[in-house]
């Protein structure tokens, strides 16, 4: 897997918090996320572990 900066890590969370604020209407996108959680950098798994926000 490929090195990640902060930069995308940080757009990543963004993301992910912007598509959690309104579940009902990003219910696809959500889903897909939950799919491709494994491949998800350690960085932002951590990032949103500290946040706790699960999938």
């Amino acid at each position: 897997m490929s090195k990640f900066s902060s930069q995308e890590i940080e757009s990543q969370y963004n993301l992910i918090k912007t598509l959690l604020s309104d579940p009902e209407k990003y219910n696809d996108a959500l889903d897909a996320i939950k799919k491709d959680i494994a491949h998800m950098p350690l960085e932002l798994k951590k990032k949103l572990e500290e946040e706790n926000i699960t999938f």
